[in-house]
């Protein structure tokens, strides 16, 4: 982003992005102050400067806040054109307004940072007695009953797909090769992912209500979760 502040004759001008910019004759301007609030369009740095201005009016005030380069010189100039302007360089403490929404912004940066986290690793799959326990990010329990077959296919998930067309409804992708939820394809319809996309072989459970797709990021891990599967339905129905 560009931003540049003129001291003309008669005004300041203070341009940021596109648009006309800010324009405050210097009999409007009332202090100019060290600040240290992080919102505003027309600072490129944290070593800013807040203008007060009058309106044209009078009728309100306003501010801007900015960030040139040569601070001390530009104050100096400032002062030059009206010398009633107050001037100063301590920064002030934030405001409290400003307090909280930098706290809740670093809260939702954080939660979405250990989504995205959690999202990309290995789905938590456990035998339970009966039923495939996929827990974490869109878990889900697939009782051995509703099950009507399943394979070991040597592909990848992207391999399965190949040239299928499909779409993520409810779910968690498009970051590394990580894909959890609901996802829904020409060829298979509504379905679950457990995969990392890119990594081969892959578990096919396939069910009356939607297919299930299970893989690791290590293939050996996944080979071994479907012998595991096999042998607990194998040991059920004796």
């Amino acid at each position: 982003m560009n931003a540049y502040y003129e001291l003309g004759e008669e005004e300041l001008t203070i341009k940021s992005g596109i648009g006309k910019g800010t324009k405050v004759s210097f009999d409007q301007i009332l202090s100019a102050s060290g600040t240290k609030s992080p919102i505003s369009a027309s600072a490129l740095s944290m070593d800013r400067l807040e203008i007060k201005f009058r309106s044209k009016s009078g009728k309100y005030s306003d501010s801007v806040i900015i960030s040139p380069k040569d601070k001390e010189g530009f104050i100096r100039l400032l002062k030059e054109k009206n010398n009633n302007i107050e001037i100063s360089t301590e920064k002030k403490p934030m405001a409290k307004g400003h307090k909280v929404l930098l706290y809740f912004t670093g809260v939702i940066l954080v939660a979405s940072g250990v989504m995205v986290l959690a999202g990309m690793q290995d789905p938590s799959v456990n035998i339970n007695d009966d039923r495939i326990v996929i827990g974490g990010m869109y878990g889900i329990c697939i009782s051995f009953s509703e099950m009507t077959s399943i394979s070991l296919i040597e592909k990848s998930m992207r391999e399965i797909y190949g040239g299928d067309s499909s779409m993520r409804t409810n779910g968690f992708g498009g970051i590394g090769q990580a894909n959890k939820g609901h996802f829904h394809s020409a060829r298979f319809g509504a379905h679950r992912l457990y995969v990392q996309a890119r990594t081969a072989p892959t578990i096919h459970i396939e069910r009356s209500n939607g297919d299930v797709f299970i893989s690791f990021r290590d293939g050996k891990k996944t080979e071994k979760l479907y012998r595991e599967i096999n042998a607990a339905m194998a040991q059920r129905r004796r």
